[in-house]
C-alpha cells in the first residue's frame, strides 16, 4: 500500500494497531553519502509473523505514503531491526530516510513479503541494484551461518561502487544497461551457470530491485532451464515512472 488518503491511513493505524510496532532509532551510520544504515529498537517479539531472511517490513513515511524496506538484520529476541537505506533523493521514502535522526520514534509494520530464505538450496544467488544491498547483507549472513554458498550480483552506478569496502559480504558488480535492462548481468549469470559443476537444481535465485531488470533476468534463467516455480523468487522494489512499491 504505497499511497492511501490520510483519513484511511489514520483509520488503518487505529484499527490494526496491533500490527504497528513502536520502534526507536537507536543508531545511525552513514556508510557512504548515498547509503545510510539505521538501527531500530523495540519489542519485536510482538510481530504477528516470524521474520525470515528476505522478508520486508513497512513504515508510514508521511500522512499518505507507505514504503517497504528489506532489513539487513532482524532479531526478534534482541528487538533490533537494521536497514541500509539507499538515498537517491527521488521520492518520499528517500527524503524520509534522509531526515531520520537518533531518538526518532516510529511504527514498524511486518514482516512479510514474497522473498524468503530457501534452506534446501546449496547456492544462493541474489540479484539486484542499490536497493538490494540490505537484502544481500541479510541473506549472505544467513547462508554463511548455514555453511552454504552465495553469489551476490548488483547493478550499480559508478558513484555507488564506494559501498563495496563498507560492507562485510562479497559483492559482484556489473554495469546498468539501457534500453535492454540487465544485459551485463545476464552475461555474468550465464557464465556462472556454465561454470557451475554441482546440481543447478540446488540453486535458489532471489531477484529484486528494478522490475524491468527482474523480468529480463527471470526470462533468461527460464531459457537456461531453471525451474521458475521452485527456484526463482522475485520482488520488484521499484519501476520507472511509478511511486513506491
Amino acid at each position: 500500500m504505497p499511497s492511501v488518503p490520510k483519513w484511511m491511513a489514520n483509520a488503518m493505524e487505529a484499527l490494526f494497531s496491533g500490527s504497528y510496532l513502536p520502534v526507536t532509532v537507536s543508531k545511525i551510520q552513514m556508510l557512504t553519502p548515498h547509503f545510510k544504515q539505521i538501527c531500530f529498537e523495540g519489542n519485536l517479539q510482538k510481530t504477528k509473523k516470524q521474520f525470515i531472511p528476505g522478508n520486508i517490513i513497512e513504515f508510514r513515511v508521511n500522512d499518505t505514503q507507505f514504503r517497504h524496506y528489506t532489513p539487513s538484520y532482524f532479531n526478534h529476541d534482541k528487538g533490533i531491526c537494521e536497514i541500509i537505506f539507499y538515498l537517491h533523493q527521488q521520492g518520499e521514502g528517500s527524503q524520509w530516510a534522509t531526515k531520520l535522526q537518533t531518538g526518532d520514534e516510529l511504527k514498524l509494520i511486518g514482516p512479510g513479503g514474497k522473498i524468503s530464505y530457501d534452506p534446501q538450496a546449496d547456492l544462493h544467488f541474489v540479484f539486484g541494484d542499490e536497493t538490494a544491498i540490505g537484502l544481500m547483507n541479510c541473506l549472505a549472513k544467513t547462508v554463511q551461518e548455514n555453511k552454504k554458498n552465495y553469489y551476490c550480483l548488483a547493478e550499480l552506478d559508478a558513484k555507488n561502487k564506494e559501498i563495496i569496502p563498507r560492507i562485510d559480504f562479497e559483492l559482484n558488480v556489473c554495469e546498468k544497461s539501457h534500453p535492454k535492462k540487465a544485459n551485463p548481468a545476464i552475461v555474468k549469470i550465464n557464465e556462472l551457470l556454465k561454470n557451475y559443476k554441482s546440481q543447478k537444481e540446488k540453486i535458489a535465485f532471489y531477484l529484486v530491485g528494478n522490475a524491468k531488470s527482474i523480468v529480463n533476468v527471470r526470462k533468461n534463467l527460464i531459457e537456461q532451464n531453471i525451474n521458475h516455480k521452485k527456484q526463482i523468487q522475485t520482488e520488484p522494489y521499484w519501476v520507472e515512472g511509478k511511486k513506491g512499491l
